[in-house]
């Protein structure tokens, strides 16, 4: 039977009175602060997990719908964990999770996806999303470095009901098997650059036609002063020509930004891009493992967001960005819940960057980290209105996902926000 409007229960940011609804709380619209999103546990997955297991070193990419999360590592996880129970992947792989999750945006519920053919490495990948195909590029197994990989795998994830990644045979001059490398997909080219082997670091740029499935190494350093050095875990942002390097390092050296590594794929060559600094906070510190989006604002400006990582002495909370066309660093006022880095972030079409996981130091005056499965989000743009009128309405009924197509749009919801509810049934 179909629910009645009267059957529609709110959360707790409203309270019920004589037939009206209040808000106990009112909905705002805050760009650039970030906000827990509590996932909904009202149903349990393939093995009875609700939510992923907390992790680092995973990767996760997303859409306006979905956010899904590849891989991960965890070696706290103690044997006789619940949430571990009747997994095979697990049993066999452990610490590393052979997974993919999703969560839907709107509805905050996470789903365990059954995927056939998932890679074996599952740690430092590269993840894209283009369109609808997940793309996932290099990784390592453990112990890190002993068995890496050069392979590139595709999930449609349109083919909800039949999903399965499935190897690129390649030829061509294929880059070495590394991890911790970066990846830009433009236009049919996949661009991957550095990496590690676990003992050598490189910043090699090699190029991929997914038409004819064939490997073009574009540059190879040679350790030239005119050359930035190798290095792992580092991010990259792209304005369509020039593929610009933002931090990394190795296990002992961590990358600036004041002078910023750019790849001019014109003339295939390296340029230092000399940047402007923050006119109070001058320059991010120099760090690898922390996250990076880009996204282009309502002006058509083009800017990168970097948040968190790692020094080897220091773990960072900061948030900055950079414009893309002036090389402005702009330190933003409020940065992440805490100190991360091994974490993971991805921006939707919309301009909301989503943060998950990683290792978390909760309490900065102790060095000892820990895995979270945290995930927040921010804003930083300022969307059309009706995105805006969409999270007033997710804030005030976070119970959208348990009526009927019918009734939410009779109620006055368009259909393509019904759309995102029915994605995650």
């Amino acid at each position: 039977m179909e629910n009645s409007e009267k059957d529609v229960k709110y959360n707790s940011n409203c309270y019920f009175s004589k037939g009206f609804t209040f808000p106990k709380v009112i909905y705002s619209f805050k760009p650039y602060k970030f906000v827990k999103c509590l996932p909904v546990t009202s149903r349990s997955n393939n093995n009875g997990q609700q939510i992923p297991i907390p992790r680092s070193g995973h990767r996760i990419a997303c859409d306006n719908v979905n956010l899904y999360s590849y891989g991960g590592f965890n070696p706290k996880v103690s044997p006789g964990d619940r949430r571990t129970e009747n997994d095979e992947d697990w049993d066999n792989y452990k610490p590393l999770f052979r997974e993919v999750w999703k969560l839907n945006l709107a509805s905050r519920i996470w789903t365990k996806l059954s995927c056939a053919h998932i890679p074996d490495v599952l740690a430092s990948n590269a993840v894209t999303l283009a369109g609808n195909v997940l793309m996932v590029f290099g990784g390592t197994g453990v112990p890190f470095g002993a068995h890496c990989s050069n392979d590139l795998y595709l999930c449609d994830l349109s083919k909800q009901n039949n999903l399965s990644f499935t190897f690129v045979k390649a030829s061509g001059d294929v880059p070495s098997p590394r991890y911790g490398q970066a990846i830009v997909f433009h236009n049919k080219y996949l661009y991957t650059v550095g990496g590690t082997t676990g003992y050598e670091y490189s910043l090699d740029i090699h190029c991929l036609d997914l038409q004819s499935k064939v490997w073009e190494q574009i540059y190879v350093c040679n350790t030239g002063c005119e050359e930035p050095p190798g290095r792992y875990r580092h991010e990259l942002a792209f304005d369509g020509n020039r593929i610009f390097v933002l931090g990394g390092g190795t296990a002992e050296v961590a990358y600036g930004f004041e002078v910023i590594p750019s790849f001019n794929l014109m003339i295939r060559g390296w340029e230092s891009i000399k940047t402007v600094p923050d006119s109070e906070h001058k320059y991010p510190l120099a760090r690898r493992c922390h996250s990076c989006v880009q996204f282009s604002d309502i002006d058509d400006k083009l800017y990168a967001y970097i948040i968190g990582g790692y020094n080897k002495y220091m773990v960072f909370k900061d948030v900055w960005r950079l414009d893309l066309t002036t090389f402005q660093w702009n330190k933003l006022c409020d940065s992440y819940p805490y100190p991360i880095y091994f974490h993971t972030s991805a921006i939707t079409p919309n301009g909301k960057v989503y943060t998950f996981g990683g290792n978390a130091n909760f309490n900065p005056s102790d060095s000892v980290s820990c895995r979270t499965a945290d995930v927040y989000a921010m804003w930083v743009t300022i969307p059309k209105l009706k995105e805006i009128c969409w999270e007033a309405l997710l804030f005030y009924s976070n119970n959208l996902h348990m009526y009927s197509d019918s009734f939410l749009f009779n109620s006055g919801i368009p259909s393509e926000f019904i759309q995102r509810i029915n994605n995650s049934r």
